[in-house]
C-alpha cells in the first residue's frame, strides 16, 4: 500500500512540474507561474515549508552577494525539487520509520505475555 501511495504522490508531483513548465508565464519571468506548485507545497507540508524558506534564503543570498536574480524557471525547478524530495522523505521515509519505532516501543512496553 505504501508503494502505491508513493507512486501516486510522485506522479502528482511530476504532473505539477509538467503543468508549471508548460505555462508560458515561466519563460517570461512572470512569478505567477509558480502558483501551480502550491498543491505540491501542501502535499509536502511541513517539511516542504523548509524548502520554500531555503529557496527564499538562497535567492536573497544570491542577490545580496552577487547581485544575481535567478529566473523564474530556475526558481521553479529548485522549488519543485526541494518540495518533492522533502515531501517524499517526510511521508515515505521518516513517517514509516517513526511509526515502526512507536510500534516496537508499544510492543515492548505492553506485551505482558512475553515478560512471563
Amino acid at each position: 500500500m505504501t508503494r502505491f501511495a508513493a507512486t501516486l504522490w510522485l506522479l502528482a508531483s511530476v504532473v505539477m512540474l509538467v503543468i508549471t513548465l508548460l505555462r508560458p508565464d515561466i519563460h517570461g519571468n512572470d512569478r505567477t507561474a509558480l502558483i501551480y506548485l502550491t498543491p505540491l507545497y501542501w502535499l509536502s507540508f511541513p517539511f516542504g515549508h523548509l524548502g520554500v524558506m531555503a529557496g527564499i534564503r538562497l535567492r536573497l543570498e544570491l542577490y545580496l552577494s552577487h547581485n544575481l536574480v535567478p529566473s523564474v524557471f530556475a526558481e521553479g525547478l529548485f522549488l519543485w525539487t526541494a518540495l518533492t524530495v522533502l515531501g517524499y522523505l517526510q511521508w515515505f521515509v521518516l513517517l514509516p520509520w517513526v511509526a515502526d519505532g512507536c510500534r516496537r516501543l508499544s510492543r515492548f512496553l505492553f506485551n505482558r505475555d512475553a515478560a512471563r
